[in-house]
């Protein structure tokens, strides 16, 4: 079961701003270099993604898609609503939906940088949460 006020909580600590943005990408593309070139980032150093307005853009937006997960998990219409944010943007960029199960372990470095770290607990629900929704997306034939 997953504990999803304590996934509010700690997707609370993590502050947005433009230096704090792109470590999501900066994490994604330096563990999977196959998710950088659906993003047309393959020939980019992923120490310099956090420095590049788009990839700042696209971790405010994608960072604010996963701390609204916690929030719709349990209520089927939020949830396949909060879900869905994520299939537009990957369609919007060109990225298959199918790589959202790639996204999990460069979130939690993510998260570990800039939401004061990342306990045991939380790192078995986000995990959980993030599965839940790739195999959601997965079943309702999205990819």
């Amino acid at each position: 079961m997953v504990n999803t006020d304590l996934l509010k909580k700690h997707a609370s600590q993590y502050k947005i701003t433009k230096d704090t943005a792109g470590e999501y990408h900066k994490q994604l593309f330096k563990l999977h270099r196959d998710v950088a070139e659906d993003y047309g980032a393959e020939d980019i150093d992923p120490d310099a993604v956090g420095k590049a307005q788009k990839y700042i853009m696209f971790g405010m937006s994608e960072l604010q898609y996963f701390f609204r997960l916690p929030e719709a998990f349990g209520d089927d219409r939020k949830w396949r609503s909060a879900l869905s944010t994520f299939k537009e943007h990957y369609d919007d960029v060109g990225v298959p939906l199918s790589k959202f199960n790639k996204t999990t372990d460069a979130f939690l470095a993510a998260m570990e940088k800039n939401a004061g770290g990342v306990t045991a607990e939380q790192k078995k629900d986000w995990t959980e949460l993030l599965k839940t929704a790739y195999d959601n997306m997965k079943s309702w034939g999205w990819f």
